[in-house]
């Protein structure tokens, strides 16, 4: 039931052709492991009769139908480093330091299809070749042999093709991280997003002819989020809608994203800044210029896999995206395209708050919320003003805040920022002035959003010392950054 692979380097994966039989499709899987996979994967445990409830979800409502003859278990692959043995006879895994979960890198279900037979996996992304950047993860869960492994990651599968196409997977694999991720969203199952697609039961034939982004966006709202949908203008260029993009992406939220040229769909989970900047900054521009590339989850290939964030790619790029769907909880009232606009007029009230011109700012804006920011800055304090910390902690923040950081080139060059402002995530649309808080090295604006209506009136100044020379780090930890094995 258990086969341990050892791998001096990824071209022994071919071990596989005759390990797992043919309705596993082991050529495919092996020519996706080969290419994807890093060579720190040095130890494979092949798990056999692995009961998968995913794959069980679509089996019995749809392959137990069919007249071909379809196996009702998966095969389960586990990856380690070099540090793992397996003892067959004893059915156990070891390693020298005891610490089995520190040396594990996922695993990836396959399915007894024939065709697509990559199921359920959840891969780290510092054993995937050329994965690099930041990127949305959570902890998984693994049972295996009585030990209990986690894994942080993204989860991913192949479309089914004749059950689901690559859009089912992409709503799939963001819903099972929301579920691992977030305790108020339950599990939902490859069948079931068949099933919340449509009004009524699609049947076999319906769902494998494709989806719409109307049907994704029902996908989510039927999962208790609350859907929006950004489309990116037609025929001209539209830079708010990557900016929109990228800022939901640092938010640690992975979008539904779609190219329509290409009738292709996939999640968008990362991304990776420039090594250095662009050009020197002689404009305003945003956060979304400086960035390099994107990180998808494609079902076409292994998880994680980088695309040039603008301009041609192979085989796409994030130009190619002209929609996206992101999945937001209740309490987030005031959308990205709100702050895009809000952002450029922090500038007027550059007559209060010294704040760098804005022909030599880049502004960078992301969802986050009141207690993150609080413990942000308990973890910098020697960064602030005690009194700003004090503000802080007893400011009335709604659950969650949008932060908007302003940047000269050269602070940006250090990973370092020149203001901050924090927003109203509940704020109203027609609200002209949404927040809660505005601060440079030498002085903070605290808004009153106690009382309706406290407009200018309701601004308290705050006089800041000790923090001319500090560092003032830009807030780069909402993602999980790769670590190359």
């Amino acid at each position: 039931m258990y086969t341990w692979m050892p791998l001096k380097s990824t071209s022994d994966l071919d071990g596989l052709r005759t390990e797992v039989s043919a309705e596993y499709n082991p050529e495919s899987v092996v020519k996706k492991l080969k290419t994807g996979l890093s060579d720190a994967v040095k130890g494979v445990l092949i798990e056999r009769k692995y009961v998968d409830k995913d794959y069980r979800s679509t089996y019995y409502n749809f392959y137990a139908k069919k007249g071909q003859t379809y196996r009702n278990d998966c095969v389960r692959l586990h990856f380690f480093d070099e540090t793992v043995s397996f003892n067959p006879k004893a059915l156990r895994l070891t390693c020298k330091d005891r610490e089995l979960k520190d040396h594990y890198f996922g695993y990836m279900v396959l399915r007894p299809t024939g065709i697509a037979t990559i199921g359920r996996s959840v891969l780290s992304p510092d054993v995937r070749k050329d994965a690099s950047g930041f990127i949305i993860t959570a902890n998984h869960k693994v049972h295996i042999l009585g030990y209990k492994l986690w894994i942080s990651g993204f989860p991913s599968m192949d479309q089914h093709r004749d059950i689901s196409v690559c859009a089912h997977a992409a709503c799939w694999s963001i819903l099972r991280h929301y579920s691992e991720n977030f305790t108020i969203y339950r599990e939902f199952l490859t069948h079931d997003i068949t099933l919340m697609t449509h009004e009524f039961n699609p049947g076999g034939l319906v769902p494998s002819k494709g989806l719409q982004v109307s049907h994704a966006e029902r996908v989510f709202q039927e999962a208790g989020t609350f859907p929006v949908h950004v489309a990116r203008a037609k025929g001209q260029p539209d830079p708010s809608f990557y900016r929109q993009l990228h800022s939901y992406v640092e938010s640690g939220f992975p979008l539904f994203a779609a190219m329509h040229a290409r009738g292709h769909a996939m999640a968008v989970v990362g991304y990776e800044w420039r090594a250095a900047l662009s050009d020197p900054v002689t404009a305003m521009r945003y956060a979304w210029d400086e960035v390099k590339s994107v990180v998808v989850v494609d079902d076409n290939y292994l998880p994680y896999m980088t695309i040039p964030a603008q301009g041609p790619g192979t085989p796409y790029s994030g130009s190619d995206i002209d929609a996206f769907i992101v999945a937001l909880p209740e309490k987030v009232f005031y959308p990205a395209d709100a702050v895009d606009r809000l952002a450029p007029t922090i500038f007027k009230l550059g007559m209060l708050l010294h704040l760098p011109a804005q022909n030599e700012a880049i502004i960078r804006y992301f969802i986050t919320t009141g207690s993150a920011l609080r413990n942000f800055m308990r973890n910098r304090e020697s960064e602030f003003d005690p009194k700003l910390i004090e503000a802080v902690m007893a400011l009335p923040f709604s659950q969650f805040i949008w932060v908007v950081e302003l940047a000269t080139g050269s602070d940006w060059a250090k990973g370092q920022i020149s203001a901050r402002a924090v927003l109203d995530a509940t704020a109203s649309l027609r609200e002209d002035m949404p927040f809660w808080l505005l601060h440079n090295r030498s002085k903070a604006l605290l808004f009153d959003r106690g009382s309706v209506g406290a407009g200018a009136k309701g601004i308290r100044e705050l006089t800041l010392t000790g923090m001319e020379k500090t560092s003032f780090t830009r807030w780069d930890r909402n993602l999980r950054p790769t670590q190359k094995k």
